[in-house]
């Protein structure tokens, strides 16, 4: 996962780059499909970031004493 979001349509692009053919970014079909898999990636996102501040706040909890 990376900050840019990847919807896999510019690797196959640059495949068919060799066939001087090209997939537009905004096909109606594409288009979708590019949508869904940006809303995807930034909620696996937001999940990591999530896990990731409940794992920090439990590790604060820990310097406290018992009392």
């Amino acid at each position: 996962m990376s900050i840019e979001p990847v919807t896999g349509v510019n690797t196959i692009n640059n495949v068919l780059k060799l066939f001087r053919f090209k997939i537009p970014i905004d096909a109606p079909v594409v288009n979708i499909v590019a949508k869904f898999m940006i809303v995807r990636e930034l909620n696996m996102y937001f999940a990591r970031i999530r896990s990731q501040d409940e794992n920090l706040n439990f590790e604060i909890l820990d310097e406290y004493s018992e009392e």
